[in-house]
């Protein structure tokens, strides 16, 4: 029995992220989790790798019960450092090395990145670029995620312009409704994304302002289930197909709440959540 392929996986397949829950769950239990709520696969964080190198039975545990659910470890997350003006930074090729390690091992589809230019933007593109030529080398898509706040490639028109610059086919975004409310909240910024660029999705909802000043802690503490905030869900989500995604379906709600319930209950709301979501769609 092989482990089923992660780059197969389409726009009706569901994606449970990794911080979806707390560190403290192990892949293994996310993946039966995820497998007995209807998911198509699971995410992982390259944290979470490195703890689980440290006991190689758990990759075998965790590689058997893929087999035996035949869900697929779609993503990982997540790179920073690559776009250096000159060369990527030695963590970033250490982060690397372990995204190419789980990759042909797992047969993942994308690899999330975020992070700080610290030169022009051609020098971003350039170095974008070079990542994707080197994640081309494994099979493996480059999704960029635009995060407000916390990076400057903070919006989706810095993070079009350097794909785009870039040129590479396995080279796009990652779309996460939480972080489009909170940097510009304009369904123009997806209808301008390239066709065939969403290479991820992320979704998830909340209230439209802060809870908390820090970002980082708002960000991965006051997320809701999809349809159970204050987003634009539908209203994105149309604008999504518009612009022809074919990307997955990941949820990825991070939240305190969440966090607290059993595993499985917590996989079954928010997938339950977004078919609702997605249903409300079809009749609006």
């Amino acid at each position: 029995m092989t482990i089923r392929d992660a780059k197969e996986l389409g726009p009706n397949d569901f994606v449970w992220d990794y911080f979806c829950r707390g560190p403290e769950d192990s892949m293994t239990e996310r993946v039966r989790a995820a497998d007995k709520a209807g998911f198509s696969a699971v995410g992982i964080y390259l944290g979470a790798w490195k703890k689980l190198k440290e006991n190689p039975r758990d990759i075998e545990q965790l590689e058997e019960t893929l087999k035996e659910t035949n869900l697929a470890l779609a993503n990982i997350e997540t790179l920073r450092g690559w776009a250096s003006p000159s060369n990527p930074s030695d963590e970033c090729l250490a982060q690397e090395s372990m995204v190419w390690e789980i990759t042909n091992r797992f047969q993942c589809r994308y690899v999330q990145v975020i992070g700080d230019y610290l030169g022009t933007i051609e020098e971003a593109a350039n170095g974008f670029a070079s990542l994707c030529d080197r994640a081309s080398e494994h099979g493996l898509l480059v999704g960029l995620e635009p995060v407000p706040e916390m990076t400057n490639i903070d919006n989706f028109a810095i993070a079009i312009e350097i794909i785009e610059r870039a040129d590479k086919e396995n080279g796009g975004i990652c779309f996460d409704s939480w972080h489009l409310t909170r940097s510009t909240n304009d369904i123009q910024d997806i209808k301008r994304i390239p066709q065939d660029k969403i290479f991820a999705t992320q979704w998830n909802d909340g209230p439209l302002k802060k809870q908390h000043t820090d970002y980082y802690t708002d960000t991965l503490s006051t997320r809701v289930p999809p349809g159970e905030g204050e987003f634009e869900l539908i209203a994105f989500i149309k604008a999504l197909h518009e612009v022809g995604c074919e990307a997955p379906i990941g949820l990825e709600v991070p939240s305190t709440d969440l966090w607290a319930i059993p595993i499985e209950e917590a996989a079954e709301i928010v997938i339950q959540a977004m078919k609702n979501l997605l249903s409300l769609t079809k009749t609006s």
